[in-house]
């Protein structure tokens, strides 16, 4: 993922580097354009001078000075030809060759000469000027310019990368500030001293996202506070009508197995909704609750308290290498073993293993192996932690939860036939 500073950087780049190689293109034609106007232009003096008033259109003319050649060569007739027709005589070797009415730069023996051939009324005028110190000029004129412009690119380079830096540390302030905001209900606010303005209007957004969430949660708060009690006086009055239907002795065998069943959802019920409660209430660890506990203890009191429903004597195994003891809140841990080993047992029909040992707890079982939206479910983080996706049961959601709460990370490992739910226990 690319960064802020980058794209600005390499922007910069860009646009410098276009905009020097257009200078010099630039510059390079304005040159060449300059020194051609300029040559012609004494091409055309030398022509005016030599066609003064002592100019003879009979009589051949050679002329070479220092980097001038001017020859005049008068047309002669041909016999046998028309008379609009004339042969020029012989011409210096420079112009051998050329045309009347030819313009431009010819290269002999390494060097340059820009050349002008006209047809005259008596004859045709030879103009050549060597301009071979021009074109050597020029060129160093360009490796002079390439050196300035590749000057101004390291420059401009090295500027974009600190400007771009310097762009970018605001923004990273910003975020360091997020990022060192603490969860929970009354959450601090991002500081307003931004010096500009788009970082200052990120601040009061996010404050008001801040704002209208802590309200939002505690409306849910006050809703769960209040569903609290409606989830439990109807639980508490189903318990107290299966005692009564039990104590007065009337149902008949399969009535009481009807019971049993009601019973066994009821109590799985009152245990996940007390679960949800304790995880919703509590929006961070609470030290007060904490206790130093003995997981043999509590994984042995889960047991038992399975037994009324499964039958744990002829399917769960428990190995203990070592005493262990975590500084926990007991409630959570044991609802974290209760929806474990419940979820083994409901949902398969051979043994399950649980082996504890100094710094992890292992569950093992003999089933088919979870689903791929179990497995999903327990390994991944967002959305699909998210109730809407959970699609294998309550107990596997709150089992992330919880582990989540208690900072026990939790690692699924699928070994054939079976599933092994290693849980990585922090004693801390």
């Amino acid at each position: 993922m690319r960064s802020i500073s980058h794209r600005i950087y390499r922007t910069s780049a860009l646009i410098s580097l276009v905009s020097l190689i257009v200078m010099f293109l630039g510059v390079t034609w304005v040159s060449e354009d300059l020194e051609s106007t300029m040559l012609r232009m004494e091409l055309t003096q030398e022509r005016e001078f030599f066609m003064g008033d002592d100019f003879d259109p009979e009589q051949t003319i050679l002329r070479e000075t220092s980097g001038l050649t001017l020859a005049y060569i008068p047309n002669t007739k041909t016999h046998n030809t028309p008379q609009s027709f004339y042969q020029p005589s012989a011409t210096p070797i420079i112009f051998e060759g050329l045309e009347p009415g030819f313009s431009g730069e010819v290269y002999q023996n390494d060097e340059t000469y820009l050349i002008s051939v006209q047809a005259l009324q008596h004859g045709v005028l030879y103009l050549a000027r060597n301009i071979t110190h021009f074109e050597k000029r020029e060129w160093l004129f360009r490796l002079a310019l390439l050196i300035v412009i590749l000057l101004v690119a390291a420059v401009t380079a090295l500027l974009s990368i600190i400007e771009a830096k310097r762009i970018v540390k605001p923004l990273k302030s910003l975020s360091n500030e997020i990022e060192k905001l603490p969860v929970g209900a009354n959450m601090p606010r991002l500081p307003k001293n931004w010096q500009d303005a788009e970082l200052h209007s990120i601040a009061r957004s996010f404050n008001l996202f801040v704002t209208q969430l802590e309200a939002y949660v505690k409306r849910e708060k006050s809703l769960l506070n209040m569903a609290s009690h409606e989830f439990r006086t109807p639980l508490a009055v189903i318990s107290g009508a299966i005692d009564i239907l039990e104590t007065r002795g009337t149902l008949n065998a399969q009535d009481q197995a009807t019971l049993a069943r009601i019973r066994r959802a009821t109590a799985e019920m009152q245990t996940n909704v007390n679960a949800l409660l304790t995880l919703a209430r509590k929006e961070t660890v609470d030290t007060a609750t904490a206790q130093t506990v003995s997981l043999p203890s509590l994984i042995h009191q889960t047991i038992d308290d399975l037994s009324v429903n499964f039958a744990v004597d002829s399917r769960l195994s428990f190995s203990a290498h070592k005493p262990v003891s975590v500084h926990a809140d007991p409630a959570l841990v044991q609802m974290l073993l209760r929806n474990l080993l419940q979820n083994a047992l409901q949902h398969t029909s051979g043994r399950v293993y649980i082996e504890l040992d100094e710094n992890t707890l292992e569950i093992r079982d003999e089933g088919s192996g979870l689903p791929q939206e179990a497995r999903v479910l327990l390994t991944s983080a967002g959305p699909a932690r998210s109730p809407a996706a959970v699609t294998s049961g309550l107990g596997l959601y709150l089992v992330t939860l919880i582990a989540e709460r208690l900072n026990w990370p939790l690692e699924l490992a699928q070994e054939g036939k079976g599933t092994l739910i290693r849980l990585h226990i922090n004693h801390h």
